[in-house]
């Protein structure tokens, strides 16, 4: 493998250079520089005193900077309690300029300036100016193995208790980690030790089918292990000197069991804001108790992972009026599907999916999921992934075809009631169907009913598309008024390949030709005016377009663009029946 340096002698001639004329002693690691790997070490003078560094480089130098642990004493901040490196950069190293800046840089300007942040008192407003505006929780430190993680409500046990028992479903071990202590899956009631509820996450997750019980204790302060202390170990020793009920617990175990310890405190998780944090600890029994002889157990930290409505909807707040919302969608094809799961990661509160049709493998070039949910019901493929995928979201699915009879052998069926009642019910109905007669009836329906009307389309190669919105009592035109507004050319047509339909081998039906990286792009677009329509009005809330329908292109010619969208108020065609009686 060829070294940093032997790509850019130039890079290690000049740090070399930079570290003699800052006139700190320094030499390089040379077993470790014949292993391929670069580590000086650096003595600082400090009041008195010298600070051992130890400098390793990534083999990405000089893209990326050197690591510097302190080799002795922790600092209080922004020195990592396990590691012991030196958070000399803020925010991962985004200050730092290649081919310039060097590790003699850093030990010049940044040391300093972390060592008076250390001295300084936290509300000072030095210490304001100078550091990083980032929160270093405790949990942020520790070590955690891939693939594990324990989902926590946003609520904490309330502060009068000091600790109790822990109700958890999580995934089963997968069998090459049947020796370790896994875990993945949810918190769903914390209760004290009686077994009374105090918080309880009623979010359930199918994939985390098994139970697994455990015990939590609160702690006055941010845990702070002595330097050098195994963290699993002091962990272990606080659970067991203080909640005789999971000593008990564990000396009761049978071998392979594995507990929870979870730990719930104060700690620092936004720069200057404090607010409960978890820590938890998989014990699992590698050896049984017996006797006067203690169980051999397995540690390992598993981190926490915030899953409340609240920690969720943080990342975008400007979607939080979705939690109150409804939408019913007709048609889960290239269009639906994707449209169905941008609403659901969106946060919509309830779906009322609607489709007749099954899934191909063929159809995956431009449907929502993949060859997994072959010969599935549409409906049924993404009623069962958003149910595993996006909790918040309620879905009701119908497995229906609009527009034909029912047979005289099946149970009586109307579709018309059945899409009636459930659009009386919703805030938004979305025609994703793409059949002029199926538009037809929904357009009529939702203006009878006075709902929010929401419609798309693609064409041939998925080269264009439409999306549309009539809003009652707010957009002049209609449905019949935009396909009038069409035909005479108030608006303009979407780019078309005028492509041959397909009939793809068992399908009793031509379809388009057309990939899901081009007709994405229309169900993209309706997806932020579905929830622009279903937010509308609301303080906060995500803001809305100022048209009505909106014409796209993504090809011109052979050439694919960049997306154009035309946008258009809906406004009345003159010859349009419907807005026009007389």
């Amino acid at each position: 493998m060829e070294t940093w340096w032997g790509r850019y002698p130039e890079a290690l001639e000049a740090e070399k250079t930079a570290l003699s004329a800052l006139g700190y002693p320094w030499s390089v690691d040379e077993a470790a520089r014949q292993a391929g790997r670069l580590i000086i070490r650096v003595q600082v003078p400090n009041e008195g005193d010298t600070l051992n560094l130890v400098a390793e480089y990534p083999d990405t130098f000089p893209y990326f900077p050197p690591q510097v642990v302190l080799d002795g004493p922790g600092l209080s901040r922004h020195h990592h309690p396990l590691g012991k490196n030196l958070c000399l950069l803020a925010r991962g190293g985004e200050d730092w300029q290649p081919g310039e800046d060097t590790l003699a840089v850093l030990l010049r300007d940044q040391l300093p300036r972390l060592q008076a942040i250390n001295a300084a008192e936290l509300s000072s407003a030095f210490v304001a100016e100078n550091e990083d505006h980032v929160g270093e929780p405790f949990s942020s430190f520790l070590p955690y193995p891939p693939n594990c993680t324990i989902i926590v409500p946003d609520q904490a046990p309330p502060p009068e208790h000091a600790s109790g028992r822990l109700a958890l479903k999580v995934r089963p071990v997968p069998k090459q980690l049947a020796d370790t202590p896994f875990i993945n899956g949810v918190v769903q009631t914390v209760t004290d030790l009686k077994r009374r509820p105090l918080v309880e996450f009623s979010t359930t997750v199918p994939a985390f089918s098994e139970a697994l019980t455990g015990f939590w204790m609160r702690l006055p302060d941010r845990p702070r292990p002595s330097d050098g202390l195994r963290f699993e170990k002091y962990f272990l020793d606080l659970m067991t000197t203080n909640v005789p009920e999971f000593k008990k617990a564990l000396e009761t175990a049978r071998r392979g069991q594995v507990l929870v310890a979870g730990f719930v405190y104060p700690d620092e998780t936004a720069w200057r804001r404090s607010s409960d944090d978890w820590v938890f600890l998989a014990v699992r029994v590698h050896r049984e108790a017996k006797g006067t002889r203690p169980a051999l157990v397995q540690q390992q930290f598993i981190p926490a992972n915030w899953g409340g409505e609240e920690a969720w909807m943080r990342r975008a707040p400007a979607l939080r009026p979705l939690r109150t919302k409804s939408a019913l969608v007709v048609g889960l094809g290239s269009l639906g599907s994707p449209l169905a799961l941008q609403l659901a990661r969106a946060g919509i509160q309830q779906l009322y999916l609607v489709d007749c049709d099954e899934l191909q493998v063929g159809n995956t070039i431009r449907w929502a999921l993949g060859w997994q949910h072959a010969g599935f019901a549409k409906v049924s493929a993404l009623d069962e992934h958003l149910r595993n995928e996006y909790p918040y979201t309620n879905v009701t699915s119908y497995y229906a075809r609009i527009g034909v009879p029912s047979q005289p052998n099946d149970i009586f069926f109307s579709d018309y009631d059945l899409i009636r009642s459930v659009g009386e019910k919703v805030d938004l109905i979305i025609d994703a169907a793409a059949t002029h007669r199926v538009s037809h009836f929904l357009a009529d329906l939702a203006q009878e009913l006075r709902k929010p009307y929401l419609w798309l389309t693609t064409t041939h190669g998925a080269a264009g598309g439409v999306v549309g919105r009539i809003l009652p009592g707010k957009t002049a035109g209609c449905w019949h008024c935009f396909q009038r507004n069409l035909a005479d050319n108030s608006m303009r047509l979407p780019a078309d390949t005028g492509s041959d339909e397909i009939q793809p081998g068992g399908c009793s039906q031509p379809t388009f030709i057309g990939a899901g990286i081009d007709s994405d792009e229309v169900a993209l677009l309706a997806s932020r005016l579905a929830v622009a329509t279903l937010c509308s009005g609301q303080p906060g809330g995500y803001s809305d377009f100022a048209w009505d329908v909106a014409v796209g292109d993504f090809t011109r010619g052979d050439a694919s663009i960049v997306p154009e969208w035309t946008p258009y108020p809906l406004l009345v065609n003159p010859t349009c029946p419907a807005c026009n009686p007389g």
